[in-house]
């Protein structure tokens, strides 16, 4: 019975890594509330406005965080990395499932050979290999989803910059998500606005590259054995013991 339960764990984290990244998430957290629920997400009304005349201060910007990091260059090569990724994981998950699969035909074929005590040994190791696979597929899901929550994260650390400047623009004092409003117009958000700020200031991130670029810059101190000669000439003076008192034979000279 525990092999038969592990193998059908392991397949359904197989196919669970392969309807993508998106069901990962809805599988670690809680299920959708239903459409009367007050913590069910809905979006807000939005109004049309004329537009401000001139650089009318607006107080109060709106954005989508979500249609921001989507659709964002940052967004969009974070969600094909997480489907490659997932697409690999899914692969081998199938691949070991149906390996197992085999395994286990195998085994219960020699049940009817091999004696009682041999069987039971062969059948306790093959659970084992189960259960440490299994585990570490898991793991490897939970690696999955915690680099796309750090993606995420920087993208919007990334962001606050970039978005701090058009709140000096628009002479705004406050920015609030549109998930947390009931009407809003639509001239105060500023999405759309963003997304081009930062596909042109940032582009597909991330932002740890330069960290490579520093690299080098430890590498040149390694020079500085290269001082190590220009110290030496500075010791030829000091060769001649009697030398130290070259001061004293200009004041011979004069007298």
């Amino acid at each position: 019975m525990l092999r038969r339960r592990g193998i059908a764990a392991f397949l359904a984290l197989a196919a669970l890594l392969a309807a993508g990244p998106g069901a990962l998430a809805q599988q670690q957290g809680a299920s959708p509330p239903p459409a009367d629920s007050p913590g069910r997400s809905v979006p807000p009304i939005v109004v049309d406005t004329p537009p401000p005349n001139g650089d009318a201060v607006l107080p109060v910007l709106t954005l989508d965080q979500d249609t921001l990091y989507l659709r964002s260059q940052w967004g969009q090569r974070v969600q094909d990395e997480l489907e490659q990724r997932g697409r690999e994981i899914a692969a081998e998950n199938d691949r070991l499932a149906d390996q197992f699969s085999a395994e286990e035909q195998q085994l219960t074929a020699l049940r009817q050979t091999l004696p009682p005590d041999e069987f039971r040994q062969r059948a306790d190791e093959f659970d084992k290999r189960v259960v440490e696979v299994r585990r570490a597929r898991d793991a490897a899901a939970r690696e999955l989803q915690a680099e796309a929550d750090e993606e995420r994260q920087a993208f919007f650390r990334a962001a606050l910059p970039v978005l701090a400047a058009l709140m000096r623009e628009r002479g705004a004092v406050v920015v609030l998500d549109q998930r947390a409003i009931f009407v809003a117009a639509q001239a105060i958000d500023v999405t759309e606005l963003l997304i081009e700020r930062m596909d042109r200031e940032v582009g597909p991130g991330p932002l740890d590259e330069p960290a490579e670029s520093e690299a080098p810059d430890p590498a040149t101190p390694g020079e500085a054995p290269a001082e190590a000669p220009a110290e030496a000439p500075a010791e030829a003076p000091g060769e001649g013991g009697p030398q130290p008192e070259a001061p004293d034979t200009p004041e011979a000279a004069e007298q």
